[in-house]
């Protein structure tokens, strides 16, 4: 049942990955950036662990820089990265509720956004520091919304509830 509750979770994953290509990159002319990626990493790394979470982190991100043409590993590293930080956040222990969640979404957003940032510096892309200041007000409250798609899709059997109808495993 594991097994086949991760291969959906990459079917999924690559699904998230044909609506980014194909939807959300169009909606980035009017400055609406969703991050279907992003979010779906962060969803399999609570519901499968750090390790699938890392690991459908670097396809999808190595996938999305192949076929968008940015800098080839940049979106697999910050997407690994993310997936490393939500693990360690969780394992400090933070409660599985949407709180949490959202503030995860949020977090690992604006690092993403920064790192990104960091990287187009370094090898010297230019950089419009309004059009970054933009992203930073607007990607978060964006993939915050995606919470609300993504997660329940995600969900798997033989988790509990919390008190929003959200999924989670039960640690020992």
């Amino acid at each position: 049942m594991k097994i086949f509750l991760r291969v959906l979770h990459f079917l999924l994953l690559v699904l998230f990955l044909i609506l980014q290509l194909v939807f959300v990159e169009h909606l980035k002319l009017y400055h609406i950036n969703f991050d279907l990626i992003l979010v779906a990493v962060i969803g399999i790394t609570l519901m499968d662990g750090v390790l699938y979470g890392m690991i459908y982190g670097f396809i999808g991100g190595l996938l999305l820089d192949l076929m968008v043409g940015n800098i080839v590993g940049l979106s697999a590293l910050i997407y690994v990265i993310c997936a490393f930080i939500v693990s360690r956040i969780i394992v400090i222990g933070f409660k599985r509720k949407i709180l949490t969640y959202v503030f995860l979404v949020f977090l690992t957003t604006e690092l993403s956004l920064i790192i990104s940032v960091l990287f187009y510096y370094l090898f010297n892309y230019s950089i419009n520091m309004k059009e970054f200041g933009l992203e930073i007000l607007i990607n978060p409250s964006c993939n915050i919304i995606l919470v609300f798609i993504i997660f329940p899709l995600l969900q798997a059997g033989g988790l509990r509830k919390d008190e929003f109808g959200f999924l989670y495993k039960e640690k020992a």
